[in-house]
């Protein structure tokens, strides 16, 4: 387990550093790096009232490494990144660095895994029963967002992996093309139905020739 000592500067010495988020919204950017995926996540300052209220021993602890231990197990207990039936290990908490600044709120959690297809995000939903947990999925260069909030704390994904995005982005590129050829076809068919409105029998003809002929190809 990898953590940050400037945990303790989160419960202790505020730096009024991205203080100016709701008290009840944090913010997670989730990417897949070759066989880990990297969260990046941004704290209000009330997520010491959150570590605090599911581990009340720490009030009175000057122990870093117990801080160290709670917040790990809190964020192993209420953020969890699933792959079907298994749960991605969590390996690393630790402060993120942007910059040359040092931003207390802000972390980087590690899981090992190259795919998942549900994330449980219940981080502060101990708190604060209108907790909004907002996230940013980055795959092949699109985004996927989405929220979780006490109501709703489990999303589950069709599957978030390189691989599969692509061959899921390619398939769904492909449907959209069927149907948008398939509706130009039938607007087509409609108009010439309409054209030859006192032609009951060629109606007849048309619909049938679409709907029984098997081996109409739109390639």
């Amino acid at each position: 387990m990898k953590f940050s000592s400037c945990i303790i500067l989160l419960f202790f010495a505020f730096s009024g550093v991205g203080f100016a988020h709701d008290a009840n919204k944090a913010f997670f950017n989730i990417q897949q790096k070759d066989n880990l995926v990297e969260v990046r996540a941004e704290f209000p300052w009330s997520i010491r009232n959150a570590l605090l209220e599911a581990y009340p021993e720490l009030e009175y602890s000057k122990s870093k490494a117990d801080f160290d231990t709670a917040f790990f197990d809190y964020v192993k207990t209420n953020f969890e990144l699933r792959n079907e039936d298994s749960i991605l290990k969590l390996i690393v908490v630790e402060e993120a660095m942007h910059n040359e600044h040092s931003h207390a709120n802000s972390f980087i959690f590690l899981f090992e895994g190259n795919a998942f297809d549900t994330v449980k995000n219940a981080v502060m939903f101990n708190v604060y029963k209108d907790q909004e947990n907002y996230h940013d999925i980055l795959v092949s260069k699109e985004h996927l967002k989405f929220i979780t909030s006490p109501d709703s704390p489990v999303a589950v994904l069709q599957p978030i992996s390189e691989n599969e995005w692509r061959e899921s982005r390619y398939n769904r590129l492909n449907c959209s093309r069927f149907l948008c050829f398939w509706s130009l076809y039938l607007e087509s068919a409609e108009e010439t139905i309409i054209q030859n409105n006192n032609r009951e029998p060629f109606k007849v003809v048309l619909y049938n020739s679409i709907i029984r002929n098997k081996n109409y190809s739109f390639l």
